[in-house]
């Protein structure tokens, strides 16, 4: 009983220290700490709202700038092209008319400029020697050729103002009220001899896209303001719209290249309007937002801070009462550890304390079975290890000495028949053959010895069935670095000889090839023999996917090669025969490819 009750008084005295003692101070602390931080949260969103907008407006301004640098470049080059001046200065005689000749050159010309529109220029037009070269260049194939604007009207305008340059940039505004926007480049030797324009033309579209896609606020916009008119898109609530004339001011009397003024519309509604300048044209880009609008969000924050004090201080209470549970957390510890032992991870630590707890207690114990465990399961390893290495190596030794007597027997029938020098090469041929058979005791060989094996098994056979067989090897030089089980494909040519070219009674070629394909290598033993029926073939393959210690069904050697694969490489490796009956026999050999 005592074991029991101590831990839950202290559970209890723990409950009350924290919510008659530290709820009070947390809530005064999460109060002042919210209306400090309420307060340099509100100061800071009201200078980044003016930031994000001055930000918008720059960038606006810049990328405007520079498509409109483009069109005025674009302008100039034409204007110095000598093809179109050669035409205007020809149109100047009495008797001229355009000929089609003249047609083709007008239409290079303005091709030279209009193929590198980009997406912003409408349409070129020139317009000279009252209407004797008149001539439109647009996406579509059109031959009428109008003029978009009055000319007298436009140099009643340029003799108002002296100051106005031969080119300008005139923003227009139709019946329908769409705008558009031309850039004219006046052609005449002087000012008051002006014989016709150049005249490019700018896409609506890409203004409107420019101006609607920033998002400042609800009743908010972006405009183009110039001596001429204004353009804006966006539709707002009538209550804070400015006039035309009000954002002119801005234009005609303010000095200053950017800045930010304050303008009270008729509907008494204060409106920020921030301004910076195109430098190509002069052209102020401005951000018109209703300051109503513009502190709504910090409203909305100041209440928002408010809410979240309040939901910090519920869940203030509801965490103090949690942390008075902080001692069922050494026991939810340890069944994590326990579970993590149920999925076979066997990585854990454990502290290290020396207090005598009950918790304590069970961490020891635990981690005392852990590494009992741990041990176990290395010596079981290493014991399987051992095991799959005898179970190789006496396989290995089962297949060595397969063909020994009778190449021994051979030698001795080449000695007593004179033949010393064929004797001497079958002997080096068998002594090669078994030095790679040892290999000093290495289970794993490189392909290359693999296959010298092989040739000397071959040269032996040679000697002894020359007339019976001819042997290819074709494997790729990459593969004969990579790696194999040794004495894998000297039983299978062993079969290849034996029960399919011997039993055909004709000449027969034994073909060593090899590929590698992806992470795998694949050798093929092939020759033309006998072959094997589908019947017999059936059983064979049939019997190498069986999981079985028998060899009864596929042989000897085969069996105890496929096992040999299998034990190494994975389940997914190993042997799979092909044959036609009279035919011949394929025999697949997959390993794995290491280097």
């Amino acid at each position: 009983m005592g074991v029991d009750t101590v831990p839950l008084r202290r559970i209890r005295t723990l409950k009350s220290i924290i919510l008659w003692l530290f709820i009070p101070i947390i809530i005064l602390f999460l109060m002042i700490s919210g209306l400090l931080s309420s307060r340099m949260a509100l100061q800071q969103l009201k200078q980044n709202a003016y930031t994000s907008i001055y930000d918008t407006v720059s960038q606006t301004k810049q990328f405007m700038n520079e498509k409109l640098s483009e069109i005025a470049t674009n302008l100039t080059i034409l204007d110095n092209d000598s093809d179109l001046n050669s035409l205007l200065n020809r149109s100047d005689d009495a008797g001229f008319e355009l000929e089609p000749q003249d047609y083709v050159s007008l239409s290079k010309s303005l091709e030279k400029v209009f193929i590198h529109r980009n997406g912003v220029m409408d349409s070129i037009l020139v317009f000279y020697n009252n209407g004797k070269i008149a001539f439109q260049k647009t996406e579509e194939i059109t031959n009428n050729t109008t003029l978009p604007l009055d000319l007298d009207l436009y140099t009643s305008k340029l003799n108002e103002k002296k100051n106005l340059s031969l080119n300008h940039w005139l923003i227009q505004v139709n019946d329908n009220q769409e705008g558009y926007v031309s850039v004219i480049k006046l052609l005449g030797k002087s000012r008051d001899f002006i014989k016709g324009i150049l005249l490019f033309q700018i896409r609506q579209s890409y203004f409107k896209t420019i101006l609607d896609n920033p998002i400042i606020s609800q009743n908010g916009y972006l405009c183009i303001i110039s001596n001429d008119e204004v353009m804006r898109f966006k539709d707002i609530d009538p209550k804070y719209e400015l006039t035309d004339n009000e954002l002119k001011k801005i234009f005609l009397e303010d000095n200053k290249s950017q800045g930010k003024t304050n303008l009270v519309n008729s509907s008494g509604n204060h409106m920020l309007v921030i301004y910076d300048t195109l430098s190509i044209n002069k052209w102020r880009i401005a951000a018109v937002v209703p300051e109503d609008e513009l502190y709504l969000k910090v409203e909305y924050m100041k209440y928002i801070n408010l809410a979240m004090m309040f939901i910090l201080i519920i869940i203030a209470i509801f965490l103090a009462n949690l942390l008075a549970n902080v001692i069922t957390k050494p026991i939810i510890q340890l069944t994590r550890k326990i579970n993590n032992i149920e999925n076979n991870n066997f990585e854990i630590k454990f502290s290290e304390k020396q207090n005598i707890t009950e918790i304590d207690v069970l961490n020891r114990g635990i981690r005392d079975m852990i590494h009992r465990i741990r041990d176990l399961i290395v010596k079981l390893e290493t014991e399987q290890e051992n095991k799959r290495l005898a179970e190789l190596t006496a396989l290995q030794y089962q297949i060595q000495p397969h063909f020994l007597y009778n190449t021994l027997f051979s030698i001795k029938q080449l000695c007593e028949m004179g033949e010393t020098k064929k004797a001497g090469s079958m002997v080096l041929a068998l002594s090669n053959f078994f030095r790679i058979s040892i290999s000093s005791g290495s289970e794993i060989i490189p392909i290359s010895q693999e296959i010298k094996h092989i040739e000397n098994y071959l040269q032996i056979q040679d000697s002894r069935y020359g007339d019976k067989f001819i042997y290819n090897i074709d494997i790729p030089e990459e593969m004969l670095n990579y790696k194999i089980l040794k004495l894998i494909l000297q039983p299978l040519i062993e079969n290849s000889l034996y029960h399919g070219i011997k039993q055909k009674n004709e000449k027969g070629t034994i073909y060593v090839r090899g590929i590698e394909m992806g992470d795998d290598c694949y050798i093929w033993v092939e020759d033309n023999g006998a072959g094997m029926t589908p019947h017999k073939l059936k059983e064979l393959n049939d019997s190498l996917m069986v999981k079985s210690d028998s060899d009864n069904q596929v042989g000897f050697g085969v069996g105890n090669v496929h096992k040999r694969l299998q034990l190494h490489f994975g389940q997914e490796y190993g042997l799979f025969y092909e044959s036609e009956e009279g035919q011949g026999t394929i025999v697949t050999v997959k390993i794995k490819r290491i280097q």
